[in-house]
């Protein structure tokens, strides 16, 4: 019996938001931020926004209008997945986000197309359990979450378009794409009974595609370039040839991509970087979905955000962990071959290049190595203590880490910016995420109270609980549709939208003023999430002068991820330093 998607008309829709509070909540929320003189112009701006018939009140009244007239979806939805599709910059490290997996497989007795056989098995029973209705309802603590993130996630794509993306979603199952030397092959996974085919003969497949020699065309290179250059690229490459259209169909109607990378990372900065971004070879960044597994046994995913958040990934995740040793690829003995047969599951998916195209494929090589050399990684495996001891302080593990993490910018320019949180909005019908902006007065408090050393232990310690308190709340807020970025960013979408038409033609000041610049200005931009079946994940910085920081709280130890450009490699190793010094201070602190 199917329960998938059984609670989706149970969710509660979000609310828009009151827009007086959202307003009041930017100035506070702003506050810490900004000095008293930005203050006063950012209330003066926000009290004009609010007047009366203003631009406040018509774009929150086109926002509600839009939003009854797409009932019951949600109202931020359609901004939420323009945010990503309107970003012109590459895919690869600056959108997309990787995961490093923990293996139940022995690395060192199974081969690479032995791993990936299995890891594609077990990748298909999840499927099934979707398309079947029967994977079982997401929970938090006693709430069902929204299910419908898990129909974009396979055979799904990003496709590359001026000026804005746009998004597909096929209902093709039958095969996947695996990349390998530069080449593309499609694999079909089922058989013409649409059954999946067994492990050994997937894993015949896939040693065949291994074992062919030669360097290809390199054509998922150019999903690398910056998307206005690949938009006019692509267009390009369909215009060439029927056989390029079919051959781009392929690829987007393919559950997933496999990636067979030749690479053989084994320390952990090396691992991050490879499954953020490698060298563009063997990718294919547009696709929802790329599994990697390395020479060495290694796997992952790098996942396109469109359509797809992290709470859905690490349900996946999950699954693979919990499947992937059951799946059994030892029935060589009973599995035989033939070249036709092997013709007909695996075909090499090929492109008319023309001079230009492929000229232009070696330009984005050329690009993509300044691309990835402009980012720097840091892992910082932190093992004095993890999340049991936190909670021994009588405080939320989350909110302690995210003190931490601002002692240690404050250690490094002697204030703090503004600071990201990405928190999920699943309990409501099609909801995503919100911000929860994490620098408040009180944790300003406790940053100041720390670093003056005349001030009391108990003062401090009452400063840490305090600000811990207020993250959690505000936390709270944000997850059950209180937050303030969501409902900004919807207003700007609407202004964007339908501005011209409700009489505002230049975009509200309150968009461009600091209060409002300096809040989303994350230079620490940080998202955690359960650690199941995850050894690390990690992207790169939302702004050039910031952080991407993602980490998991363990029983006993925390991992972090850290990005920046490479311009601020100096400031990122002193704030991996920070860290670990941040947490054992506070740690000694809340100890006293």
């Amino acid at each position: 019996m199917g329960n998938t998607f059984s609670c989706q008309k149970e969710l509660p829709i979000m609310p828009v938001p009151s827009l007086n509070k959202t307003c009041h909540k930017l100035i506070e929320w702003a506050e810490p931020l900004l000095t008293q003189k930005e203050q006063t112009r950012t209330k003066k701006v926000i009290d004009q926004f609010l007047q009366p018939g203003g631009e406040g009140e018509k774009l929150q009244n086109e926002l509600i209008k839009w939003g009854s007239k797409h009932a019951p979806s949600n109202w931020s939805a359609a901004a939420w997945q323009d945010i990503y599709l309107e970003s012109r910059g590459p895919l690869a490290i600056n959108s997309n986000v990787f995961y490093y997996l923990k293996s139940k497989l022995d690395v060192k007795t199974c081969s690479q197309a032995n791993i990936a056989a299995a890891l594609i098995v077990s990748i298909y029973n999840f499927i099934s359990l979707i398309d079947k209705k029967e994977l079982t309802v997401d929970m938090q603590k006693d709430m069902p979450l929204c299910m419908n993130q898990y129909k974009n996630l396979f055979s799904s794509i990003r496709i590359a378009q001026q000026g804005m993306d746009k998004f597909k979603v096929s209902s093709s199952r039958k095969h996947i794409v695996a990349m390998h030397n530069q080449r593309i092959f499609q694999v079909d996974i089922l058989d013409e009974k649409g059954n999946v085919r067994s492990p050994s003969s997937i894993e015949s497949d896939l040693d065949c595609i291994i074992s062919i020699s030669g360097e290809g065309q390199n054509v998922g290179v150019l999903t690398t370039m910056p998307r206005d250059t690949w938009a006019k690229s692509r267009a390009n490459l369909l215009q060439i040839s029927i056989n390029n259209r079919e051959s781009m169909t392929v690829i987007e109607d393919a559950a997933f991509v496999l990636c067979l990378d030749e690479n053989t990372p084994d320390e952990i900065n090396e691992v991050s970087k490879q499954l953020l971004h490698g060298d563009g070879s063997d990718r294919f960044f547009d696709k929802s979905l790329q599994f990697i597994v390395f020479k060495n046994g290694k796997t992952g995913i790098n996942f396109e955000h469109t359509g797809v958040d992290g709470s859905v990934m690490l349900r996946l995740v999950a699954h693979i962990y919990d499947t992937i040793d059951k799946v059994s690829v030892d029935e060589k003995d009973a599995f035989t071959d033939t070249e036709g047969s092997l013709a007909q599951r695996v075909k090499e998916v090929e492109f008319d290049l023309g001079s230009v195209l492929t000229q232009t494929t070696r330009a984005a090589v050329d690009l993509f190595v300044q691309h990835s050399a402009n980012n720097q990684i840091r892992v910082l495996n932190f093992k004095p203590f993890g999340k049991n001891q936190i909670k021994q302080f009588g405080v939320s593990p989350d909110a302690f880490v995210q003190l931490a993490l601002q002692l240690a910018e404050h250690k490094l320019y002697g204030k703090c910016y503004s600071a990201y949180e990405a928190v999920m909005t699943r309990t409501f019908l099609d909801g995503r995420l919100d911000v929860l902006y994490t620098v408040t007065p009180e944790s300003m408090a406790f940053i100041h109270n720390i670093r003056t050393p005349d001030c009391s232990i108990q003062a401090k310690i009452d400063s840490l609980i305090q600000a811990t308190r207020v993250h959690v709340e505000r936390a709270n807020e944000c997850r059950f549709g209180h937050g303030i970025y969501t409902h900004l960013l919807a207003l700007k979408y609407r202004y964007k939208v339908a501005g011209h038409d409700i009489g505002i033609d230049t975009l509200p000041e309150i968009f461009t003023n600091e209060g409002y610049q300096a809040l989303t200005h994350s230079v620490v931009c940080t998202s955690t999430t359960s650690e199941y079946g995850v050894e690390l994940a990690g992207y790169g910085p939302l702004v050039d002068d910031g952080f991407g920081i993602r980490y998991f709280k363990r029983n006993d130890s925390i991992c972090f991820n850290i990005t920046s450009r490479t311009d601020m490699q100096d400031k990122l190793d002193l704030m991996r330093v920070y860290i670990e010094q941040s947490l054992l201070e506070m740690a000694d602190l809340m100890r006293s």
